[in-house]
């Protein structure tokens, strides 16, 4: 995931995930049926069908279709078995039902009992109407090449023009270059390591979730060059367990059980080494790469998901974000790269009675001498407010994962979302129309519709908060007309604000945003992108 925005305390921190791109998660249900590419053109149960399918507003601006980039968000998901010799996909066993669902069964979200089901609040599953489609092999495994070829080949097939890979990076994980399991993860030439204990490393930290990435890339590699696809980053540094993990190096817990060794210790000279390491390990692991999407400047572009959640907790240490990004560009040209281009990925609350669940700046501990025990999130601005702070931290555009609401206006239906985001396109698209340093990219989204991993939002009580809000359900016919309409957008402010469509999602399963065919809606979301935007 995901996007991950919390309302009413939701608490989207399983196994670190989002935790989104940490509170992680979203998406919808779909419009045609059939595991076919045709369709029946039937209206999915509970879909918008209140608005006109063709947009009202005649065709502005002068940029044509083609010239317009659609980029997708791709979400990993993970092995949630603790049996080694035993694979539970965290998305496959949510949609089969909710015994193997670590969502449903996550404390840390639900409470003691995990998600309790009654009459007011019911299971409505098994989802199999989101199984992938056949061509896919069904529920397929992550590290399938067949299955990646066959991705790749739809997205360039269907006008796609790269996919955005949420991904993931735990600061606390320490490892050894001479324990063959762990040899081959990247560590920096001439870091140092202690030899003593089998080539331990002395600045931790490791790639989650990327098995997918590894897959999709090594099939890239065998196509030929009309048939490869772009790709880009798209950082969630999101996880409030990953972050206490971080807080946990060298705590009386850890050293006890071995996990740490004296003198190891979450300070501020860390975090900026383990920052140095993060960006070397997209530098040489992947914006090298030939089919890594770079700007007209041979900048590569770098997206970051909820940046506040990496600002926030960077302030316990003293560093700032600004001094981040201004570390990890300068990092790059030391690399013999231009630099690099960072967007923001983010969205919030609007209104001030929302304020106490807007974007926080700032994160201290509750005890001082036991960080890793937990802490306080402050310095919280509204969206709006976060926006404006943006190029002065570095940033050079603007998407977005999920938009739950604009202001006081919530998603409750797919007619409200179309509602909601054409206000946010004009609202920033307007913002920074004239501003050629900065764009906007307008996103679009298929859905929301959470009840697989239990509801919106999940609560302490064992009960979603705000159920009614996983009925955000589009069918090919209303996602095409949202399309259009980010077309229009797209094209209107193309001279001076960028050409690129951000669509939420390709596979995020457990939020209902899965543009990839499916034994429910089969192809139609890929046609409409198709429809709309040419190959």
């Amino acid at each position: 995931m995901l996007e991950k925005e919390c309302r009413t305390f939701a608490v989207f921190l399983l196994l670190g995930l989002l935790a989104s791109c940490t509170y992680l998660a979203q998406f919808a249900q779909s419009g045609g049926e059939g595991n076919s590419r045709e369709k029946t053109g039937e209206q999915t149960p509970g879909a918008d069908a209140s608005e006109d399918a063709s947009p009202t507003a005649t065709r502005v601006g002068s940029t044509a279709e083609e010239d317009i980039q659609i980029g997708v968000y791709f979400m990993p998901s993970w092995d949630v078995s603790s049996d080694p010799n035993k694979d539970i996909d965290s998305f496959w066993a949510c949609l089969r039902g909710r015994g193997d669902c670590a969502f449903i069964k996550d404390p840390a979200a639900w409470g003691p009992e995990g998600r309790i089901f009654n009459r007011r609040y019911p299971y409505e599953g098994p989802f199999l109407d989101k199984e992938p489609h056949p061509s896919l092999k069904g529920f397929y495994k992550r590290d399938d090449p067949e299955v990646a070829r066959q991705q790749l080949a739809y997205m360039k097939e269907y006008g796609i023009d790269f996919f955005a890979y949420n991904w993931f990076f735990g600061r606390h994980y320490y490892y050894h270059r001479d324990f063959a399991p762990q040899a081959r993860i990247f560590y920096p030439q001439g870091w140092e390591v202690d030899k003593d204990r089998s080539g331990r490393v002395k600045v931790p930290g490791a790639e989650q979730w990327e098995d997918q990435l590894k897959v999709l890339l090594a099939e890239n590699d065998k196509l030929p060059p009309d048939k490869k696809m772009k790709f880009v980053l798209n950082w969630c540094d999101d996880s409030e367990e990953n972050w206490i993990r971080w807080l946990e190096i060298g705590s009386p817990k850890n050293l006890n059980a071995k996990i740490n060794y004296p003198g190891e210790k979450p300070n501020r000279q860390l975090y900026l080494k383990v920052h140095d390491k993060i960006t070397l390990w997209w530098i040489n692991e992947y914006f090298k790469r030939q089919d890594y999407m770079k700007d007209e400047n041979g900048r590569p572009i770098m997206y970051i998901y909820f940046p506040h959640d990496t600002e926030s907790r960077a302030s316990y240490h003293d560093v700032t974000l600004e001094e981040l990004l201004k570390r990890s560009d300068a990092l790059a040209k030391k690399e013999g790269l231009p630099g690099i281009k960072f967007i923001a990925t983010t969205s919030g609350a609007m209104t001030n009675n929302m304020r106490r669940f807007g974007m926080p700046t700032n994160w201290r501990p509750m005890d001082e001498n036991k960080p890793w025990e937990g802490g306080l999130y402050g310095g919280r601005l509204l969206f709006q407010e976060y926006v404006e702070r943006l190029q002065d931290l570095g940033f050079e555009g603007l998407t977005a994962y999920i938009y739950h609401d604009y202001f006081d206006q919530q998603n409750r239906s797919y007619a409200d979302m179309r509602r909601n985001y054409r206000e946010h396109w004009k609202k920033w698209s307007e913002r920074f129309k004239d501003d050629p340093t900065f764009e906007y990219q307008p996103p679009v989204a298929m859905g929301w519709d959470r009840r697989a991993a239990g509801g919106t939002w999940p609560q302490p009580t064992g009960f979603p908060s705000e159920p009614e809000k996983d009925r955000v359900i589009s069918n090919k016919r209303t996602f095409k007309a949202k399309l259009e309409e980010a077309r229009d957008v797209a094209s209107a402010h193309a001279p001076n604000n960028g050409n690129t469509v951000m669509v939420c999602c390709w596979n995020e399963y457990l939020e209902g945003n899965h543009i990839e065919p499916t034994v429910g809606h089969g192809f139609d979301y890929l046609e409409a992108i198709k429809e709309v935007f040419g190959n």
